[in-house]
């Protein structure tokens, strides 16, 4: 983290403007939180109650979640091991394979991240119906202007024209 940001119990203060890039990083580094805190708490949990015996109630009193959401972030790291945990796809992917034998976790990991696979694809993957391959086309993103922007502008222009280009003078610019 830049030293211009500071995260705290309640967010993330900017104590000073920071660089795109460092923008940029920062919003890949959060998003990445979300699935390591899903499995830290699983791990922490199952070290817990290795080494306490299960503590379910402390902590569910100093995180604040349910019994059910503790126990299924405990069984998906309890079965999911480190070495099969793929980085870029989210805790709900791990989740999906968390039942199957570790080869088969590693193959469908593994193929869930080479080819983009959303959730339910995997899901539908797992249960034999077939995957639609996705056809992406690239775009490049006007400077200044993030992708997310950039698809909000196509998409409100499609609603409204029913093109997927941009037409001179659009309004959606």
């Amino acid at each position: 983290m830049p030293d211009t940001v500071r995260i705290s119990d309640v967010g993330i203060e900017f104590i000073s403007d920071i660089s795109f890039d460092d923008w940029a990083r920062l919003m890949s580094t959060l998003s990445r939180m979300e699935t390591a805190f899903q499995f830290a708490l699983g791990d922490a949990l199952n070290y817990g109650s290795t080494a306490y015996g299960e503590k379910y109630s402390q902590a569910m009193e100093s995180t604040g979640h349910s019994y059910q959401a503790l126990a299924n972030y405990a069984w998906v790291a309890r079965s999911v091991p480190h070495t099969n945990r793929v980085p870029g796809l989210s805790w709900t992917h791990h989740r999906v394979v968390a039942r199957l034998d570790s080869a088969q976790q590693k193959e469908w990991l593994t193929t869930a991240h080479t080819t983009q696979m959303t959730i339910d694809d995997l899901t539908g993957a797992i249960r034999g119906e077939p995957v639609t391959p996705k056809v992406q086309e690239l775009i490049k993103v006007p400077d200044g202007m993030t992708p997310r922007d950039a698809e909000r502008i196509l998409k409100n222009h499609k609603e409204c024209t029913g093109e997927v280009t941009l037409c001179e003078g659009c309004p959606y610019r």
